[in-house]
Order: structure tokens, then C-alpha cells, then sequence
């Protein structure tokens, strides 16, 4: 993932070779054994059971043998349709990332993230009310939960709390033709990143980014189903860092009033000197930080950039590099 976006973001040979050697000094786990032989055709039997992630994987990868990356991937998003609080995000972002470079070993390694660590939201939305925007669902579970705090670590154990919680359960709003505010949604999820500065509100970045990108892989994914799941999996995100009312002093101008998603048509980088040579700083900092999360977090951030010119990204990232710089 990060060499991805790394690479992306322009980074040279030199500094890809440091990202590689930091993972494998620092992150890299060995891949485990198939625990058993899982036809390719079987592997539904197993969704869920994340102690077989490596023996679907393998079956994963031997149907893929033929080269039928893309085909093999757009099978299975169909038959197992993916769910964004997965690994608390991150099996779509390494899914998306493994379709950007069509890596097999990475995109079966994504689809078995995603089959595996199957989690959806489980909410009954048969008698929860409607909201119009995202803005205004925010709004309703802010006033609701008055900043109550989640036990957990780890994102997912937050996030199972309010997935357990009556109270977040009954008022949680479905969103109204949710397929097309994924650009509002985004908008959101940037303003929550502003004001908090919460890891989860990161992973609601990176993991709408990478929405954008299975989207353009697999359109038929951009459903309303789905995309009802993804807003309801972003409302229990939102909660698990207490649901803070969003103050922000000025609202986020152009995707804050778009509903409908912009098209994936690369915007021409503003011409503007200083708007430039600040994107230059802010990736070179991620990129020498390395810290795999600010290098997604700056390449999704880039990459809104570039498709409709809006600027909140910059000053967003801008900020955040004088926060972490003050409290060194």
C-alpha cells in the first residue's frame, strides 16, 4: 500500500527502497502456511473465519494463474460484496491500492482480508428515520450521544462498542439516495480530520479515497445497498470518537455542496505558485516521515486535489504538519 502511493506521489527509487526497509525491519510479518486446501469455488463456506485467510488467499491466487487478475477480482467484489469496516477499513485500502498496481499477491491478499474479516454493520434500518445529507445525519448522532466515550484500543474494539450501543442503534439515520453523496460524505470525513485529528477520522479519508477507487474498478459496486453501508459503517466510525459537533469556521466550499460523485477526470493542478510549491513540502515531509499512514493519507488527499481543485486538502495537511512539528 504504501510503496503505492508512495510511488504515486512521486517518490523516487531511493526513498521507495527506505519505505521497503522500514516495513521490513519494523511491520512485516511472515505469511503463514495454507492451514488447509480451499477450492476456489468453496471459498464462500469460509466467510468470516479469519484463521483461514491464508488458505483463501492460496485459492485466490490459483485461480488467478491464468493472468485473470481483474476478472478473478470483479467475481468475487460481486459475490462478496465488500464491507468498509473490515479490518476497520483497511481491506478496502489494501484492496484498492493492490487493483492500482494489479499486484495478484496483493489483490488476493485484499479479497481475502475482505472475505475473511467479513464485518458488517449489522444495523436494522427498518425503522430508522432518514436524513438528507451527511451533515445533518452527523448532526442528529452528535446531539444523541453527547460526546460519550467508546472503551477500546484498537478502532474495531471502538467501533463494536457502538455497533452494541441501543442508543447509537436507534438513532442512527439512514441516508437518503446515499449513492450519490459519496462527495459530500468526503467533505465530512475531511472536516472531522481537521477538528479531531483522530486516527479513525484519518481512516475515513484514506478508506473514501480507496471507495472511490473500487468504484472505478467495478461500477455495478456503486449501489445503494452498498452505499447505505458505507454510510451506516462512517456513522459508527464517527461515534466511536464520540461523535464531536463539527465547528468548524468556515464550511468545506466545493464538495460540501456537491452531493453527487466528481467524475474520475484528473483536474488541472492550480496554477498558482504557492499552492504548488506547498504540495511539494507537505509530500516531501510525508514521504520522509515514513509513516505509511500520512504517506495514504497525503496521496488520498492529493488525489481529491487533482480531481476538483479543492484546496481544504492542502490546508488540512498544511496544518496537521505544524501540529505534530509543535509537539515534538
Amino acid at each position: 500500500m504504501v510503496l503505492t502511493a508512495a510511488c504515486s506521489l512521486g517518490a523516487d527509487a531511493s526513498v521507495l527502497h527506505a519505505l521497503y526497509q522500514n516495513w521490513v525491519e519494523h511491520y512485516a510479518l511472515p505469511l503463514s502456511g495454507a492451514d488447509a486446501t480451499i477450492r476456489f469455488q468453496d471459498i464462500g463456506v469460509f466467510q468470516g473465519q479469519t484463521h483461514h485467510f491464508a488458505s483463501i488467499r492460496a485459492a485466490i491466487l490459483k485461480e488467478m494463474q491464468n493472468g485473470a487478475n481483474a476478472e478473478v477480482a470483479r467475481k468475487l467484489l460481486r459475490a462478496f460484496p465488500p464491507t468498509p469496516l473490515t479490518l476497520a477499513f483497511h481491506a478496502i485500502i489494501r484492496l484498492a491500492y493492490a487493483l492500482r498496481t494489479d499486484h495478484a499477491g496483493e489483490i488476493a491478499s485484499g479479497l481475502a482480508a475482505l472475505i475473511c474479516g467479513y464485518l458488517p454493520t449489522g444495523i436494522d434500518t427498518t425503522s430508522l428515520a432518514y436524513c438528507s445529507s451527511p451533515a445533518e445525519g452527523f448532526r442528529g448522532i452528535s446531539s444523541v450521544l453527547n460526546g460519550r466515550i467508546f472503551k477500546g484500543r484498537m478502532i474495531t474494539e471502538k467501533i463494536s462498542g457502538v455497533l452494541s450501543d441501543p442508543l447509537f442503534l436507534n438513532h442512527c439515520p439512514q441516508l437518503i439516495e446515499p449513492e450519490s453523496q459519496l462527495s459530500a460524505l468526503r467533505a465530512l470525513a475531511l472536516q472531522l480530520y481537521a477538528q479531531t485529528r483522530d486516527f479513525t477520522a484519518l481512516h475515513l479519508i484514506t478508506g473514501l479515497h480507496a471507495w472511490r477507487t473500487l468504484i472505478m474498478f467495478e461500477p455495478a459496486l456503486n449501489q445503494r445497498a452498498l452505499a447505505q453501508e458505507l454510510w451506516l459503517a462512517c456513522c459508527a466510525a464517527y461515534a466511536s470518537i464520540g461523535a464531536p459537533a463539527l465547528t468548524g469556521t468556515q464550511p468545506l466550499t466545493q464538495l460540501a455542496q456537491s452531493t453527487v460523485s466528481a467524475p474520475y477526470k484528473r483536474a488541472p493542478i492550480l496554477a498558482i505558485s504557492d499552492v504548488e510549491a506547498s504540495w511539494q513540502v507537505v509530500i516531501k515531509n510525508s514521504l520522509v516521515s515514513q509513516n505509511d499512514h500520512q504517506i495514504k493519507l497525503a496521496h488520498a488527499c492529493f488525489e481529491e486535489f487533482q480531481l476538483n481543485g479543492e484546496k481544504d486538502y492542502l490546508s488540512v495537511l498544511m496544518t496537521s504538519a505544524r501540529v505534530e512539528r509543535a509537539n515534538k
